[in-house]
């Protein structure tokens, strides 16, 4: 069964009447207690205004949520009879079932009252069915057409992102501009025979074959014996 009105997505037939009498007395209950009890406590003398209020509300309150229960049973049922009929639910059902309920609700008063009472609820359902389907509109996402497909076809879902991220350059990878570390290993001496110590003292091995360097780093050397 096609569904083209926002109010298809309620309870389903069978169940949607007790939905909608259990919430139209709610509705009809809170609000009549509302009213009430500011009209208590307007027409109250002074020192039983609350008296007056609570009274109000426990005499007149569950009878305002009995008349919007019948009117929310009454609509219910017109609607699943003509979404039976029709087979399919948008929203002339609801205008027609606004309509009737009307009607029927009337039809002590004769016809003329009938006929009224019919048109004021099926503009009231008009109304109610319109701004329904405005707002539904007016939050719903954009409509997508076949350039946007295309494009986002087009669009590598599993490529790694190529601008921006949560951190900025530079602060976890150094940056791009940054000079190179120098990692050439020191200059070494010409003479591979001679070697520094840490405290700035040379010295040469045994296996050199210049004579006069020998003694001479012989005689200064640190090695305090041999000589």
């Amino acid at each position: 069964m096609p569904r083209h009105s926002g109010m298809a997505d309620r309870e389903p037939c069978p169940w949607r009447i007790v939905d909608d009498i259990g919430g139209a007395f709610s509705m009809g209950a809170i609000g009549g207690s509302v009213w009430h009890t500011l009209k208590g406590l307007r027409m109250s003398p002074k020192g039983a205004k609350m008296a007056g209020a609570v009274s109000a509300v426990t005499a007149r309150a569950p009878v305002l949520g009995g008349q919007f229960a019948v009117w929310g049973g009454l609509f219910a049922c017109c609607d699943c009879t003509l979404t039976s009929i029709r087979q399919k639910e948008d929203p002339w059902n609801a205008i027609m079932s606004g309509a009737a309920t009307g009607g029927i609700l009337a039809a002590r008063a004769g016809p003329q009252a009938m006929a009224s009472a019919a048109v004021v609820g099926g503009v009231l359902l008009a109304l109610i069915e319109g701004m329904g389907i405005m707002i539904s509109r007016a939050f719903a996402p954009p409509v997508l057409n076949a350039d946007d497909y295309e494009r986002a076809m087009q669009q590598d879902v599993t490529a790694p992102p190529t601008a921006g991220g949560l951190f900025p350059t530079g602060v976890f990878a150094p940056s791009a501009a940054a000079p190179p570390a120098d990692t050439a290993p020191p200059p070494m001496s010409s003479n591979p025979s001679i070697f520094s110590d840490s405290d700035g003292t040379t010295f040469q091995t045994e296996g050199s074959s210049d004579g006069g360097s020998a003694e001479s780093s012989k005689s200064g050397s640190w090695f305090s014996f041999g000589s």
